[in-house]
C-alpha cells in the first residue's frame, strides 16, 4: 500500500511539472512563432488537472478493485510517454530562445541549419503527437469513470453516471466460467443513456442482454464487439439511431446473421441502421450467412443500410453466397473484402442478379478484393463490376488462382489499378486497355505471368506505372498513334523483371519526374536520348549486370536532382567522362553510387573531377576493392554539405588534403579501418574531421 501511495505521489507531481511547463513562457512563445495549435496544448493541460483530480478517488478504490490499480500502472506510463513528448518540445524552446538571443555560436548554428529539415518535420508533426496524447489521456479520464467494482455492477450504477460518455468491459480468460453468471453481470452494468461510445470484448455469456441494442440509448455513435466467443446471437444493434461506427470482430460461435440484427421486429416500421456509416466485421470463423430483414429490396420500410459508406469484411472464409449481398446498401463507396474465400457464387449470373443488387452498388468509388486462394472466380457476379459507374479504385490482392476480367471489361471510370500475387491473371486484352480513358495510376506486383511486353501510351492519362517482380515480361513498347499519350507520365519505376531485355528506341515522355530500373538480369539498354527526357529529377538504375552503356546520345537529362548508380558492373568507366555530361548538370543535389563494379567508375569521377560543383549530398557504399578517395576530386565539390560513406573496408583513410569546409555532416558505417582510425578523440586521425560540425560512426554522434 506504500508503494502505490508513493506511486500516486509521484504522478500527481509529474502532472504538476507537465503542467508547468506548458504554461511557461518558453512554449507559449514557440507556440505562438510556429503557428501551432495552442488551444490544443492548453486542453492538454485541462486534461492533465482533471486527471489529476480524480487521482485521490482512485487511491481509495484501488485496495479493493484491481481494476483501478491496473489503471493506474498504465496512467503512469502514459504520463511517462507526456514527459517524453514534453521534453522535446522543451528543447527545441530553448533551442529557438538562444537562437533569438543570439547565443549560439557560428559552427553550433551550421548544425542546426544542417538539421533543418528534420525540425520542420518535427513542427509538421507536433500538433499529431499532442493530438494522439491527448486522445490517449481523455481515454483514461473516461475509462475511471467506468471503473465500478461488484458491488456498483450488482446496484446498477452506471445508470446514475450521468456524465459517462464511453464504458469499454473486458472481461479476463478466468471470469468467463459462467454464461448466466456473465448475462447477469452485464444486465447490471447498463449504462446512462447519454453513452457514446461503447466497447465490450471477452464476454463470455451466450446472449447479449436486452439493454444493448435498446433504442433508448440515442447517443450511441460508436461500437465495438470483440472476442465474445461464446455469442451466437447478435444482438439488436439497428435500432441504435444514432450509430456511425460498427465493428466485429472474432465472435467464433455466430454461424448466421438475420432479422435479429437489425431490431424489425414483425410489421415494425422501424428503419434499422439510420446513421451507420461505417461497418466492419473480421475474423468471424464460422459467419456462413448474411440474411436481410426482410425489406432490403427498398420495398416499403427502405434499405437496410440507407447511409453506410464503407463496409470491411475481412477472414470470414465460410461466408457464402456473392456480392452484392442481399442487403441495400444505396450510399456505399468503399468496400474491402479479403480472406473470404468461398465469397462466391456463380449461379448469380444475369438472370439472378436483381436490378435493385446492381443498384445498390451505384456509388461505389473504391474496391478491395484480398487473399481469395480457393478459387479462381472473384466474389462477385461478373455482370456486375463493368456497371460500377463510379468505381475509382480497383485493387485485387493475392488471388493467386484468379485467370481473368470480366469480358465486360472494366468500368471506364477507373482511376486507379493494383494488382498483387495475381500470377495466373491474364492482363487486360488490348480493347480493354484502350477504354480505361481515366486511369491514371497502375501497379502490378507479382502478377501476370503470362505477360510479354507492356504497351506504354496505352493509356492515356498514365501518370505512374508500377511494374515489380514480372517474371515473364520481355519488353516495354511504343505503338504508332499513341506517342501523345505519354505526356502525362511522371513515374516509371519497373524492377524485378529478368527477362526484360530492352526499352523502346526512345521515351517520348517529357514530363516524366522520376524513373527507376531496378534488378533487371538481361536489360542492355535504357531508352535512347534520355537527354530529352527535360522534366527527370530522379533518376534510379540498380541491378543491371549487362547494361554496358547509356546516354550516350545526348548525355544526361538537363535537369537531373537525384542520380543513383548502384551494382552495374559492366558499366565501363570510360563512358562516363565522355558521354554523361554530369559537370553540366547545375541541378545534381544529390549522387548515390555502390555495388560491383562502381569503384572504378567513382574515382574516375573524382580525378577527373566530372562531379559538378552543386552537389550538396554524396553517398558511397559497398566499394570492396577501392582503397582511397581522391582528394582533389572532393575539394571540387564547394557545395557539398553531406558525406555518408558506408559498407567499404577495404577504403584505409580520408585524403590527406581534407574535405571540402563546406561539409556539416559526415557519416561512416561499416568501414572497419575508417571507424577505428577517426573515432572520436580516440582515433589517430580524429583531429583531421573534428572540425565537422556533425559527424556519425555507425550509431554514435558527435555534435
Amino acid at each position: 500500500m506504500v508503494g502505490a501511495l508513493i506511486g500516486e505521489a509521484f504522478i500527481s507531481a509529474s502532472i504538476q511539472v507537465l503542467c508547468d511547463r506548458i504554461t511557461s513562457r518558453e512554449f507559449i512563445d514557440l507556440f505562438r512563432q510556429k503557428k501551432l495549435d495552442q488551444p490544443l496544448l492548453m486542453k492538454l493541460k485541462v486534461t492533465l488537472l482533471t486527471l489529476n483530480a480524480v487521482l485521490n478517488d482512485a487511491e481509495e478504490k484501488q485496495i479493493e478493485n484491481p481494476a483501478v490499480r491496473k489503471w493506474l500502472g498504465e496512467l503512469k506510463h502514459a504520463v511517462f510517454d507526456a514527459e517524453d513528448l514534453l521534453d522535446e518540445i522543451n528543447y527545441e524552446a530553448l533551442r529557438c530562445k538562444l537562437e533569438g538571443e543570439g547565443q549560439i555560436d557560428n559552427l553550433t548554428n551550421k548544425v542546426w541549419n544542417f538539421l533543418s529539415t528534420s525540425h520542420n518535420h518535427f513542427y509538421q508533426s507536433m500538433n499529431v503527437k499532442i493530438q494522439e496524447l491527448l486522445q490517449r489521456l481523455e481515454d483514461f479520464v473516461q475509462l475511471k469513470s467506468a471503473l465500478v467494482d461488484a458491488r456498483d455492477a450488482l446496484q446498477g450504477n452506471l445508470k446514475d453516471k450521468k456524465d459517462l460518455k464511453e464504458l469499454k468491459l473486458k472481461w479476463s480468460d478466468e471470469d468467463a466460467d459462467d454464461s448466466l453468471k456473465e448475462k447477469d453481470v452485464l444486465d447490471k452494468l447498463q449504462p446512462c443513456v447519454n453513452l457514446e461510445k461503447l466497447t465490450i470484448r471477452s464476454y463470455g455469456g451466450t446472449q447479449f442482454p436486452n439493454w444493448l441494442g435498446d433504442s433508448s440509448f440515442s447517443n450511441i455513435q460508436v461500437m465495438c464487439l470483440k472476442d465474445c466467443s461464446y455469442c451466437w446471437l447478435m444482438p439488436p444493434i439497428g435500432r441504435l439511431p444514432a450509430l456511425k461506427k460498427l465493428k466485429i470482430k472474432r465472435m467464433k460461435l455466430v454461424k448466421t446473421i438475420g432479422v435479429e440484427f437489425y431490431g424489425r421486429n414483425e410489421g415494425s416500421p422501424i428503419q434499422p441502421f439510420q446513421s451507420l456509416e461505417k461497418l466492419q466485421f473480421g475474423e468471424m470463423a464460422e459467419w456462413e450467412e448474411w440474411v436481410p430483414s426482410g425489406s432490403g429490396s427498398g420495398g416499403e420500410y427502405g434499405p437496410d443500410f440507407p447511409r453506410l459508406q464503407e463496409l470491411i469484411l475481412k477472414d470470414c472464409p465460410k461466408l457464402r453466397g456473392s456480392l452484392p449481398l442481399a442487403c441495400h446498401m444505396p450510399c456505399l463507396k468503399k468496400l474491402w473484402v479479403t480472406g473470404c474465400g468461398v465469397l462466391h457464387d456463380q449461379r448469380a449470373t444475369t438472370t439472378t442478379t436483381s436490378s435493385f443488387k446492381m443498384d445498390s452498388y451505384k456509388s461505389l468509388e473504391e474496391l478491395f478484393i484480398g487473399d481469395v486462394y480457393e478459387t479462381g472466380l472473384l466474389p462477385f457476379p461478373e455482370i456486375l463490376l463493368p456497371n460500377l459507374n463510379c468505381l475509382q479504385h480497383l485493387s485485387l490482392c493475392d488471388c493467386p488462382n484468379l485467370l481473368s476480367f470480366p469480358e465486360d471489361g472494366l468500368p471506364t471510370t477507373l482511376a486507379s489499378l493494383e494488382i498483387v500475387n495475381c500470377r495466373r491473371l491474364e492482363f487486360l486484352p488490348h480493347q480493354m486497355m484502350a477504354k480505361l480513358t481515366s486511369l491514371d495510376n497502375l501497379q502490378i506486383y507479382y502478377s501476370c505471368d503470362s505477360m510479354r511486353s507492356f504497351p506504354l501510351g496505352i493509356f492515356p492519362k498514365l501518370t505512374s506505372l508500377y511494374i515489380w517482380e514480372c517474371e515473364n515480361l520481355e519488353s516495354l513498347s511504343v505503338e504508332e498513334g499513341v506517342v501523345e499519350n505519354l505526356s502525362h507520365l511522371r513515374t516509371l519505376y519497373i524492377t524485378g523483371c529478368p527477362k526484360l531485355v530492352c526499352f523502346p528506341g526512345e521515351l517520348p515522355a517529357p514530363n516524366l519526374n522520376d524513373f527507376t530500373v531496378r534488378e533487371c538480369q538481361n536489360l542492355q539498354s535504357l531508352p535512347e536520348r534520355i537527354h530529352t527526357l527535360t522534366g527527370l529529377q530522379h533518376l534510379g538504375i540498380r541491378g543491371l549486370p549487362n547494361l554496358e552503356s547509356f546516354a550516350e546520345d545526348g548525355g544526361l537529362p538537363p535537369n537531373l536532382r537525384v542520380f543513383r548508380l548502384e551494382n552495374c558492373e559492366r558499366l565501363r568507366p570510360s563512358s562516363v567522362g565522355e558521354y554523361w555530361g554530369l559537370q553540366g548538370l547545375v541541378s545534381l543535389e544529390e549522387f548515390s553510387i555502390g555495388g560491383r563494379g562502381s569503384g572504378d567508375i567513382l574515382e574516375t569521377l573524382l580525378l577527373e573531377q566530372l562531379l559538378p560543383t552543386t552537389l550538396r549530398t554524396l553517398r558511397i557504399w559497398g566499394l570492396s576493392s577501392m582503397k582511397s578517395l581522391d582528394g582533389k576530386g572532393l575539394g571540387h565539390l564547394t557545395s557539398l554539405q553531406s558525406l555518408h560513406i558506408s559498407g567499404c573496408d577495404s577504403i584505409q583513410f580520408l585524403p590527406e588534403e581534407g574535405l571540402p569546409p563546406s561539409l556539416s555532416f559526415l557519416r561512416i558505417s561499416q568501414c572497419s579501418a575508417l571507424e577505428k582510425r577517426y573515432q572520436n578523440k580516440a582515433g589517430e586521425d580524429w583531429a583531421k574531421i573534428s572540425h565537422i560540425p556533425c559527424i556519425r560512426i555507425n550509431d554514435e554522434v558527435t555534435i
